[in-house]
């Protein structure tokens, strides 16, 4: 009780005024409550729904903004025979109905409102252990409210005992059949080598659990509350329908558990048209679906977790939230402990339900956790080799084009999986329990407060540092044994030729020459090809370099950006998972040494007071020139961009209209000029890698070009619109060459960290709606799952020594031999002059000369020698007149 002589009168004019935060709406009386006081109920603007004592409620239902302080004390004193006063009213708002946020912010003083959105009190929202979270909502309200009223005749009595009479009808009728062992496993079988089976089989529990949902808003609005929406969320790890029936606490007891019952007694409905059907049809897939469903339903009255059953015993007892009772229960279950003050609350029969479900419950818990932590180290390698066995065969799927099966596979590794991610996110949920109550017990310890956040942040960094060095070592490991194509193998040996003084090799053209100096120049400064196996990974360090190049630009694009570490790691991680990206990096190829020339320059360019220092201005300059002049589709990109900021303003905007539509005419023209002149090149990837490359890229940029807005919007449309043009010219170009496929890559990374930071890093006031979001990484990441199947092709290991040795052996041929340009460089470095070889191109008949080919050809009479095994095998063929003047030289005694 308050006492009004602890402070003096306020001052005339001195008092506040208050009023509730706008949606704020107050409920009433807490119906059938197991408390010893009555509860009043309260909805926030968002949902929430709180208990209030009746004071603080009668006090919150004063709030009209109209009347101050002192006058909602004269009358609350006035009313309930106590003595309040202006202070008294000030600080249950303040101290009390404030923190919870149901008072608008607007009645502060100016001196106390918060400017820095940092500093912001976040109003108090429950977080109910094992509760769904990461939800989607997917039919909004006023649907919901619709959808509702179609079936309430559904829960008069007569058709709810027929509806119940029924099912037992129906389930004696099925096991009146008989065998139902042999017809289950039968079922299994089918499901396991029928495709369709299993898709039918799915699509039956997917309508069971909606309709499931449909039987909780149907009863919510017939008890008189109003349903809200419905969607899909993660209960831990595993996908779950939701319905929100929340405004039902505004109901008796009795409505309450019609709204908790009405989803099980939906699914009995549901069963009785499933059995109906397996009668008619005896289909063994609808009599596993008609298990597995008896099963669910059943599974839903275990409250244990927040399934039906848990809901059901709240509302019994009239206790919102069980789970919140089970600290105070087991403190007061140690003897000699008192009664905790949050049981003496309740009343007694509820007291003693609550006190027996935390003894049978949290034994139970314990149990699982401590199961699930001696199993876990066990089941990790189990799981990891049949993932990686699983994997394999899902990859063959994949390149024999199995759609169906492929799709499924997925499916079925994705149910491999969840168990052990389910159980590793419990474990870790349960240690984060731990700690907080260990924080609240015994305070932060040694830790000053930030350092934890600290903590975090560096962990999030040396995170992100270490999986961009893992995309460098990774596109060096493939490297090492990919495949080569036709041009990186003409660069190689022009560039080991330039620097060994060997033959002479004829220039492809003028257009190569950039990328041809490069190799050499870099072969020369590091001496690149004395290092390997073969003189290809010499150029292939290269390769590594760019990408090492292109991973740096963007890091310190994001640093530049202050791009959330989340928003970097996806489309990093990405091009790590997919095969075809690392492929790409990996090889020599004119646009990938371009792209990452432009990359650096770019940079250069776009540093602060870069303009302020010339010597910085034409470093860039030249930097961005070489790589236009290394591959002109470089050039694509950049004039597609630009013509984006100039056709909206954001550069230049002082010029007039005429000139600024001249430039955006002269870039697109360029750009268009660019792609002309480009010729279609080879490229590591082929067929299905080129498909699943560019479908992501097309996803990104799509992604981004509709489904970001605000303000964001005019940070990715400039990418958005680079990577579209690339990405156009690569299905233009036949699902993209060897001259694309490295652009693509080096322009959606970029772009997915944009959208990816639009998406999670603005207000949620501009982010898209989250059908729109789901709807766009959704297919982007089963892309990139699909895409981590088609791991790098390798090439066969030539046995060039061998061959080396045997040309320059006493008994080899004098003659030159002609040899293929796997090889060709190889030869050289291992001591074969260079006028014993020459270099075979495309389309030479060796029939007059000596030859070396890839491959066995054991039928044709012209071969004398064999290296290696396999795709590996080289095979020397001796001029054709010699086989025949050996058939035809005279045999001795």
């Amino acid at each position: 009780m308050f006492d009004s002589s602890l402070a003096p009168p306020p001052a005339p004019g001195t008092c506040r005024v208050h009023r509730l935060a706008p949606g704020t709406e107050l409920i009433g009386e807490y119906q059938g409550s197991g408390f010893q006081e009555s509860k009043y109920l309260i909805r926030r603007s968002d949902g929430q729904v709180m208990q209030l004592p009746a004071l603080l409620y009668r006090v919150a239902g004063a709030l009209d903004g109209r009347r101050d302080d002192g006058e909602l004390a004269a009358e609350l004193s006035t009313e309930l025979g106590r003595g309040f006063t202006a202070e008294h009213i000030s600080f249950l708002v303040e101290e009390k109905l404030r923190p919870v946020g149901i008072i608008a912010s607007d009645d502060l003083d100016p001196s106390e409102r918060v400017v820095d959105p940092s500093e912001r009190v976040v109003p108090v929202k429950s977080d109910p252990l094992l509760s769904l979270r990461f939800r989607v909502g997917v039919v909004p309200a006023d649907i919901v409210f619709r959808l509702a009223g179609v079936l309430p005749g559904l829960f008069r009595r007569p058709v709810w005992i027929t509806a119940l009479v029924a099912l037992v009808a129906v389930d004696i009728a099925v096991f009146a059949q008989g065998d139902l062992v042999r017809r289950s496993l039968g079922g299994i079988e089918s499901v396991i080598h029928g495709p369709a089976s299993l898709l039918l089989l799915i699509a039956v529990q997917l309508l069971a659990a909606a309709f499931h949902e449909t039987g909780h808003v149907t009863a919510c609005r017939y008890g008189g509350a109003r349903p809200g929406d419905m969607g899909i969320g993660l209960y831990i790890v595993w996908p779950a329908f939701y319905s929100t029936v929340t405004d039902s606490y505004r109901l008796d007891r009795v409505g309450r558990l019609r709204t908790d019952l009405g989803g099980v007694y939906f699914n009995a409905i549901f069963l009785v048209g499933l059995g109906l059907l397996y009668l008619q049809t005896g289909a063994p897939w609808v009599l596993l679906a008609l298990i597995a469903l008896h099963s669910g339903t059943i599974w839903q009255f275990l409250p244990s977790i927040r399934l039906d059953g848990y809901y059901i015993l709240a509302d019994l007892v009239g206790v919102p939230d069980l789970f919140s009772y089970i600290g105070p229960a087991i403190k007061s279950l140690v003897p000699g402990r008192l009664l905790h003050p949050r049981l003496r609350e309740l009343r007694p029969w509820p007291r003693w339900i609550i006190l027996g479900w935390v003894a049978a419950v949290v034994p139970m818990l314990g149990f699982y956790l401590l199961a699930s932590l001696l199993v876990l180290p066990q089941a990790l390698p189990v799981v990891w080799r049949e993932v990686q066995l699983f994997l394999h065969t899902l990859e063959s799927s994949v390149r024999a084009g199995q759609i169906v099966s492929s799709t499924l596979g997925v499916f079925q590794l994705f149910l491999l999986v969840l168990p052990t991610v389910g159980m590793i996110l419990i474990t870790v949920s349960i240690a984060g329990m731990f700690r907080q109550a260990a924080v609240r017990q015994w305070g932060r310890g040694r830790f000053p407060l930030g350092t934890w956040a600290r903590l975090r942040r560096y962990a999030a960094l040396a995170g992100l540092g270490g999986l961009a060095a893992g995309l460098v070592l990774r596109v060096w490991q493939v490297g090492t044994s990919l495949s080569a194509t036709a041009e990186e193998l003409r660069w190689t040996n022009e560039a080991f030729t330039a620097l060994r003084s060997g033959p002479a090799l004829e220039a492809a053209g003028t257009a190569d020459i950039p990328v041809r100096l490069q190799v050499t120049g870099y072969a020369w400064l590091t001496g690149a090809f004395g290092r390997h196996a073969g003189v290809l990974g010499g150029s292939r360090e290269l390769a590594v370099l760019a990408s090492a190049v292109l991973v740096l630009c963007l890091l310190v694009f994001a640093a530049r950006r202050r791009v959330r570490p989340m928003a970097v790691a996806l489309p990093l991680g990405a091009v790590v998972v997919m095969g075809p990206a690392v492929s790409v990096l990996a090889a020599v190829s004119a646009a990938l040494l371009g792209a990452a020339w432009a990359a650096a320059g770019l940079l250069v360019l776009t540093r602060r007071r870069a303009r302020r220092r010339s010597a910085v201005t034409i470093v860039g300059v030249v930097a961005v020139s070489i790589g236009v002049a290394t591959s002109p589709l470089v050039l694509l990109p950049l004039a597609t961009g630009a013509a984006v900021l100039l056709a909206r303003g954001s550069v230049w905007s002082g010029r007039p209209e005429w000139w600024r539509w001249t430039a955006v005419g002269l870039l697109l023209a360029g750009a268009g000029l660019a792609v002309w002149c480009s010729g279609d090149s080879s490229s590591v990837v082929e067929g299905g890698d080129r498909t699943i490359l560019v479908a992501v890229g097309a996803l990104v940029a799509v992604g981004a070009l509709v489904g970001v807005g605000g303000g964001a919007a005019h940070r990715v449309r400039p990418w958005a619109a680079a990577a579209a043009a690339v990405v156009v010219v690569a299905l233009l170009s036949g699902w993209g060459g060897g001259a694309t496929l490295p652009l693509v890559v080096a322009t959606v990374v970029p772009l997915g960290l944009l959208l990816v930071d639009a998406l999670v890093g603005v207000p949620v006031a501009e982010r898209p709606h989250s059908l729109l979001r789901a709807a766009l990484a959704v297919p982007v990441l089963v892309m990139t799952f699909v895409g981590g199947l088609f791991m790098p092709a390798s090439s066969p290991a030539f046995p060039h020594a061998e061959l080396a040795a045997w040309i320059t052996a006493p008994a080899g041929p004098s003659a030159p031999l002609s040899v293929p340009a796997a090889v060709w460089g190889n030869l050289l470095r291992d001591g074969v002059p260079p006028d014993r070889i020459r270099l075979a191109e495309p389309g030479d008949d060796a029939a007059d000369g000596w030859a070396v080919v890839s491959g066995r050809v054991a039928s044709d009479p012209r071969a004398v020698v064999e290296f290696g095994s396999g795709a590996g095998t080289l095979t020397v063929l001796e001029p054709a007149g010699s086989a025949d003047q050996r058939a035809a030289e005279p045999q001795g005694r």
